[in-house]
């Protein structure tokens, strides 16, 4: 069977996607998403940085340059975002992929595949809060999707705030779809498969909240 990579299809059309596959022997299209999906992330983070989203650290630095300055800071502030932009689905595509492979009996392509069909909401959560945090002014640590907003009222440790506001109904979202997705394509144990993908992103969930608290601190 070929198994034709449809993102959308597969979002929303989960138990036939699966099923196929599961019983691919090949596979088309995988090249062409891939690009859709760097560039819909390269997108989505330029917008970020143009908007001023999740550099408001940095951005207070510039209120005192001069002109020239100012300019290039903002550039700056562009230039990172293109590339977090670019690092963004190598992480959640590649990197994850590669670490549920090292610890399962999946293929590498068919976890990659997943991967992909569940970075579309990923940019969903992002695209979502846009209009938040433009309109309502708010961070990340007070997204209404996680558990920021309730970790404020009882820690006051700025990473453990970062690391709860990592946590949100779009990242449980994702780990149950590709659980969904994975525990018929393994022999082994389904529950040690649940807990190495729950395992991978709270690795990646770690290691935001330590970014989020570094880009902070430098500027307090």
């Amino acid at each position: 069977m070929i198994y034709q990579v449809r993102l959308l299809k597969g979002l929303f059309r989960p138990e036939r996607s699966r099923y196929q596959l599961q019983n691919a022997e090949a596979v088309t299209h995988i090249g062409r998403n891939i690009v859709v999906l760097y560039v819909a992330s390269l997108l989505l983070f330029c917008l970020y940085g143009f908007l001023g989203i999740g550099s408001e650290s940095f951005s207070k630095e510039l209120v005192g340059l001069g002109e020239s300055e100012f300019e290039m800071g903002k550039l700056l502030i562009l230039a990172g975002n293109a590339v977090a932009g670019l690092l963004y689905p190598t992480i959640y595509l590649f990197l994850i992929a590669l670490f549920v492979w090292a610890l399962t009996d999946i293929a590498y392509l068919k976890i990659l595949i997943v991967q992909m069909i569940i970075f579309i909401v990923q940019l969903f959560e992002k695209v979502l809060l846009l209009p938040f945090f433009v309109y309502m002014d708010i961070n990340h640590d007070a997204n209404p999707f996680s558990l920021g907003v309730i970790s404020q009222y009882l820690v006051s440790q700025e990473y453990v705030i970062h690391l709860f506001s990592e946590i949100t109904i779009f990242q449980v979202l994702v780990i149950a779809i590709q659980y969904y997705y994975l525990k018929k394509m393994t022999e082994r144990n389904t529950y040690a498969l649940l807990a190495v993908i729950v395992l991978s992103y709270i690795a990646i969930w770690l290691l935001n909240a330590l970014l989020a608290y570094v880009k902070v601190s430098v500027f307090v």
